[in-house]
């Protein structure tokens, strides 16, 4: 049985990526509740809860040792982490950079890895006592990352990120589908407020939809030729995959941050790294790197969002 998780980090900041991530378990059955204590006992959350702002070790570790679980290997550097977990991304983010100036913002600095002090062994060792000895298999660990002028070019042509968001899940569900065929049961985190999933899907034939019945905080469907596709609130919480799914996504969105930041710190060595969240040291940094985005012409729709 083939359980995937669904997650998303950064839907609601004010730079960076929004990310989407899967994580896909192989099971005999799918025992959420026990599956759900397990990862909570080794500190398998959601990635709210295991990795703020500055408190990434762990983060960094499992996620490490979760993209070499899904036969990705260990990489050495940012672009190799990208490569092998959004292989698919990668090209396409690359292709909407609007010069080579502003492309640097984001692809100029490769900094080597681990980043926040983590260690893939000790990573390794976390997965393997979660693994012990049940039948469970890490299969497929992959992420999809829209950037900041992605989600503002997306804004223009009357998108919002919601629907970007949903996007970005339904790649990721085909992707699985197409490497690991059916039936998928699909856990997703609920996006934002929509509860209507089905009129807006933009992969899967609404005539190879069927809603079903839906239990308190799920909206569930019955996709013909995939499996069983869910959306529920705090899924994170609820349920292994989608949680593990949300560690590899913040780690995923945190190195992309980190290297905007350290491109910019190349030009204002005293500038303090921001989470690109709406706080503080956000508007610190958005207002101190203002003048070095004049100077080295980046583009402004590549660095903060519009919505």
């Amino acid at each position: 049985m083939l359980v995937m998780g669904v997650d998303e980090n950064g839907l609601g900041p004010r730079l960076g990526p929004l990310v989407a991530t899967s994580v896909v378990l192989k099971v005999s059955r799918y025992p959420r509740a026990a599956l759900c204590r397990r990862g909570l006992g080794l500190g398998l959350t959601d990635s709210k809860e295991t990795g703020g702002f500055g408190r990434m070790a762990f983060t960094e570790s499992v996620a490490l040792a979760l993209v070499e679980r899904g036969g990705a290997g260990v990489p050495a550097s940012v672009d190799g982490f990208i490569d092998r977990v959004a292989p698919e991304s990668r090209p396409k983010l690359r292709a909407c950079c609007p010069d080579e100036a502003t492309a640097r913002q984001c692809w100029g600095v490769d900094p080597s890895l681990p980043m926040f002090g983590g260690d893939a062994a000790q990573g390794r060792r976390l997965l393997d006592r979660l693994i012990g000895r049940s039948s469970l298999r890490i299969v497929d660990v992959r992420s999809r990352v829209a950037c900041a002028g992605m989600l503002n070019a997306k804004h223009s042509d009357g998108t919002n990120k919601l629907a970007v968001d949903l996007e970005l899940f339904e790649d990721l569900i085909a992707s699985v589908h197409v490497r690991h065929g059916s039936p998928l049961l699909v856990l997703c985190g609920m996006i934002g407020g929509i509860r209507d999933y089905a009129s807006r899907f933009a992969r899967f034939d609404s005539n190879r939809v069927e809603a079903i019945e839906n239990r308190r905080g799920q909206r569930r469907y019955r996709v013909e030729d995939l499996g069983e596709l869910r959306f529920e609130v705090d899924a994170d919480a609820r349920h292994l995959p989608v949680a593990l799914a949300s560690i590899v996504g913040k780690y995923v969105r945190e190195v992309c941050m980190h290297r905007i930041g350290e491109f910019y710190r190349n030009d204002v060595p005293e500038l303090k790294l921001a989470s690109g969240y709406h706080d503080p040291v956000t508007t610190r940094f958005i207002d101190a790197t203002e003048r070095s985005r004049r100077r080295l012409g980046i583009a402004p729709d590549c660095f903060q969002r519009h919505a």
